[in-house]
């Protein structure tokens, strides 16, 4: 267990309750920020290449013939 976990336990234990509060907020504002920054990690921004348009080509339909 980390030095900070140990830190809240004994705290509360010893109704120190606004330290203990003190603690748990840097712990989890620690885990949350590590947690955001595995989200970015995990996510890879691919810029998208805009459609060009081509003109169609006209082509004939299967089975169809002209004459």
């Amino acid at each position: 267990m980390s030095d900070l976990k140990k830190s809240i336990i004994k705290n509360i234990l010893d109704k120190k309750f606004n330290k203990a509060n003190d603690d748990f907020a840097s712990l989890m504002k620690d885990k949350t920020h590590s947690a955001i920054q595995d989200f970015k990690s995990a996510f890879k921004y691919t810029k998208l290449e805009p459609e060009t348009e081509t003109e169609p080509t006209e082509t004939q339909p299967e089975g169809t013939t002209d004459g």
